[in-house]
């Protein structure tokens, strides 16, 4: 999230700092939410899953070199914050630095937002702070979602101020020298003048042409979409949606819209085009029976190269748990204790369907 310019201060940081219990000190609290600021302009994929660690008290610990940088960040604002002993000023700071970074409509935002409601696990997971960052994450997404769809006005680009060609420089050069390197100098002056003005214009329409080209794009996106739910059928399995096994139904129909994906966080649709493709609302399963359903050959390739995040990818985590140990009930404490909910938890296929989206996102979109 690279840019110059300050972010406003979010009208509830004063409350959401106050919860530290450092008193109403406004002009520590303008320091601090500098330090907020240079964090989140600052951040790449891994300073999200950081801060995500941290706002959430995740029992996997972030990464050192992450947390240090967090932490410089708020030290380089204000020389009175502490580099240690200040964890719990520090957690509430991490999910402001969340909260600033989703209020930008930009990809950082976007992926922390789904990075946020896939580590909630719709709630299993709830973090005591004086924000429901889950909550702010839902909005965030269906923002950033529909900012990305909103047809761009050209008249905004045509109806700009006319570039004017001024040639004084020109003519003062010909009139001051009236010969032939005068002249030769008055033509350089004049094309390095038309030039500007023909280069503001040009890059008035290539605006014009990139605002239209991401727009068709995202159109593009969901007609794809809509081809695959209108068509009925797994590409991946190469079945109609009604013969994939129920247990499975969220993997296969979360993983071939995330591969129709081309902007997140996606369309604000998902849910129901989920919902429509079969995804049932009522019906409860845990993650175990949904993972121990999928054929091992399909889920292997599901698993990035790196090693899925137990904190904000549970669901790939379960799967990469399952493959190491084979199916069955072997894995399922180990990957319940490390992600911190009951072996027998159960969520709706919509549900499943739609985090399950979410991280593949996650993993297909980070560090872009």
């Amino acid at each position: 999230m690279a840019s110059s310019e300050p972010l406003p201060m979010h009208p509830d940081f004063a409350r959401w700092y106050g919860a530290v219990g450092l008193g109403d000190d406004q002009a520590r609290r303008e320091l601090r939410w500098n330090g907020v600021g240079a964090a989140a302009q600052a951040a790449n994929s891994k300073d999200v899953e950081a801060l995500i660690r941290l706002a959430f008290k995740s029992r996997q610990p972030a990464a050192a070199a992450q947390v240090l940088k967090i932490r410089q960040a708020f030290h380089s604002a204000d020389a009175t914050f502490e580099m240690q002993g200040n964890d719990r000023e520090l957690q509430v700071l991490a999910a402001a630095t969340l909260a600033a970074l989703m209020n930008a409509d930009a990809s950082a935002g976007a992926e922390a937002a789904l990075a946020i409601t896939t580590t909630s696990f719709a709630g299993a997971r709830k973090p005591e702070l004086p924000m429901d960052l889950a909550v702010l994450a839902e909005g965030a997404i269906d923002r950033i979602a529909e900012t990305n769809r909103k047809r761009p006005s050209l008249s905004e680009y045509a109806s700009g101020p006319v570039p004017k060609f001024d040639f004084e420089k020109a003519t003062a050069k010909v009139k001051a020298e009236p010969n032939a390197e005068g002249f030769s100098q008055g033509f350089t002056l004049a094309a390095e003048e038309a030039s500007a003005a023909f280069g503001q214009l040009a890059r008035r329409q290539a605006n014009a042409v990139q605002a239209m080209d991401k727009f068709l794009r995202a159109q593009d996106e969901e007609l794809q979409m809509l081809w695959w739910l209108t068509g009925q059928r797994s590409f991946d399995l190469d079945c109609a949606f009604e013969t994939v096994s129920a247990d499975v139904q969220p993997l296969v129909f979360g993983k071939e819209l995330a591969d129709h994906t081309e902007f997140l966080p996606g369309p604000a649709a998902i849910k129901a085009l989920l919902s429509r493709a079969g995804l049932k609302d009522r019906r409860k399963i845990t993650v175990p029976t949904l993972i121990n359903a999928g054929d091992p050959a399909w889920l292997r390739r599901l698993l990035p190269e790196a090693d899925p995040s137990m904190v904000s990818t549970p669901l790939h985590f379960g799967i990469k748990r399952q493959l190491e140990t084979g199916a069955g009930d072997s894995w399922i404490a180990g990957w319940a204790a490390a992600i911190g909910v009951a072996p027998d938890f159960t969520l709706s296929p919509l549900m499943l369907g739609l985090l399950f989206y979410r991280e593949r996102l996650l993993l297909l979109f980070g560090d872009e």
